[in-house]
């Protein structure tokens, strides 16, 4: 005998509600396959593939049996025509930075990105650095790509050491690693752009994300207030910045065109942001009409 869900009551096999409370009597029994469940079948999710972007061992073995055919051929062509390394020294380095690149991180049992960068970037950087002294002058066109390559490990390893634990060591460790880079190019090309012109725009970008990672820990700014803030940060910096080059350039920075247009559009977007940030009505009444 079946029972009603909502009151208990034993109801019979033939009615198809409660007396009581007009409740739909749900007969298992005499559902067939076309029956709508009052809930959907379980499905087991399958898990989420892990490609693994490391090449095997084999494969590795594979290629540098297949890497050592044309360096052998190369250095053989080149002692037999020339009696020494010349021209050769191009495609056997190449080669070896390749097998490199491919093979260190199947090679080794314990790996981390960081590790395989360094490695990659470093192998990269001797690499360009050999080139440049074997065709010519130590140091002189392969300092620009050294130095940005390194740039850009220092920032992979300023995010890895520290990310969003010590932001304040992340950002004084990358300003100064820009300065020594920006200052590096200045000397390699030989020109006097540094002090006036890279620095105080580097410096205000420094000044500006300070800015914005501590008051970002005020509730005022927190939530939708960041965007506000950041839109504030964007509009000193474009003003600052086209103050700079115009001194820089003309002579004169007060003369200012771009910067001003950029902050009209940003200074009152981010003061309407703030106001909803602090207003609990307006907040949740734009989230109820937007749909947020």
């Amino acid at each position: 005998m079946p029972y009603c869900v909502k009151c208990g009551v034993e109801l019979d096999n033939k009615l198809k509600s409660c007396p009581l409370c007009s409740t739909p009597v749900y007969l298992p029994e005499e559902t067939d396959e076309n029956t709508h469940k009052p809930y959907p079948d379980r499905i087991q999710r399958q898990p989420a593939r892990y490609v693994n972007l490391v090449p095997s061992k084999a494969f590795v073995y594979l290629m540098t049996f297949i890497l050592v055919i044309p360096l052998i051929v190369c250095l053989m062509i080149d002692l037999r025509r020339t009696g020494t390394i010349t021209w050769s020294f191009y495609p056997v380095s190449s080669i070896i930075l390749v097998w490199i690149l491919m093979a260190y991180p199947a090679l080794m049992k314990r790996y981390s990105f960081i590790k395989v960068l360094t490695i990659d970037i470093y192998s990269i950087v001797l690499f360009l650095i050999s080139l440049d002294a074997y065709s010519g002058k130590f140091l002189n066109w392969s300092v620009y790509p050294v130095a940005s390559l390194l740039l850009v490990w220092v920032y992979f390893l300023l995010g890895f050491l520290f990310g969003k634990r010590h932001p304040f060591f992340l950002v004084v460790i990358a300003y100064i690693s820009t300065g020594l880079y920006l200052y590096l190019i200045e000397q390699a090309t030989k020109s006097m752009w540094f002090f006036e012109l890279a620095l105080p725009i580097l410096t205000l970008i420094f000044v500006l994300t300070l800015v914005t990672v501590v008051l970002a820990r005020f509730r005022v700014f927190s939530g939708i207030g960041i965007i506000g803030l950041v839109f504030c940060s964007i509009s000193i910096f474009c003003i600052g910045t086209e103050f700079t080059v115009n001194r820089f350039v003309y002579g004169n920075g007060f003369t200012l065109f771009w910067s001003l247009i950029v902050s009209g559009v940003l200074l009152p977007a981010a003061v309407f942001l703030f106001l909803v940030q602090r207003n609990e009505d307006l907040r949740v009444y734009l989230e109820k009409k937007f749909h947020l």
